[in-house]
């Protein structure tokens, strides 16, 4: 519980801290809606948990929408498991527009060949993708990763 406590509050602050630190957003996947990136500069290991911010970034949107949302995705590397402890939703002007803290969501296995599997690759065997972007408004103005 103390670890969980703990870990909770280090990925707290990671979130809350937001966009104004310095990111290193690395591609995970895409989907025909989405693509999801994950930010290298938050992966947090604390006792048995790695945390990490993912963003689900809509692959069209007009110029300037800054629209997005960045999960905390936290994981126990050796135990295949993962849970999603706080969604925050990010409105057109880039600005956080609501919070849904869930700090005692329930553990999950991770199924192969899902996007928790790929997130997990990223925060706990240090795979990348040569795709990367400073940040999230830096992603969205060159393209969206075209």
């Amino acid at each position: 519980m103390k670890t969980v406590l703990i870990a909770s509050i280090v990925l707290a602050t990671g979130l809350m801290a937001g966009q104004s630190e310095a990111e290193e957003w690395n591609s995970v996947s895409s989907s025909a809606r989405f693509i999801y990136l994950a930010d290298l500069s938050s992966i947090a290991v604390v006792g048995d948990d790695t945390t990490i911010n993912v963003a689900r970034v809509p692959v069209q949107g007009p110029a300037g929408d800054y629209s997005h949302k960045i999960d905390a995705y936290a994981f126990r590397c050796s135990a295949n498991q993962a849970r999603i402890t706080q969604e925050l939703q990010y409105g057109a002007d880039g600005a956080v527009s609501d919070r849904f803290p869930d700090p005692e969501a329930v553990w999950e296995d991770i199924p192969a060949d899902s996007l928790f599997a790929y997130v997990k690759g990223v925060a706990c065997e240090s795979l990348r993708s040569d795709r990367m972007a400073p940040s999230i408004q830096a992603f969205i103005d060159s393209g969206r990763g075209k």
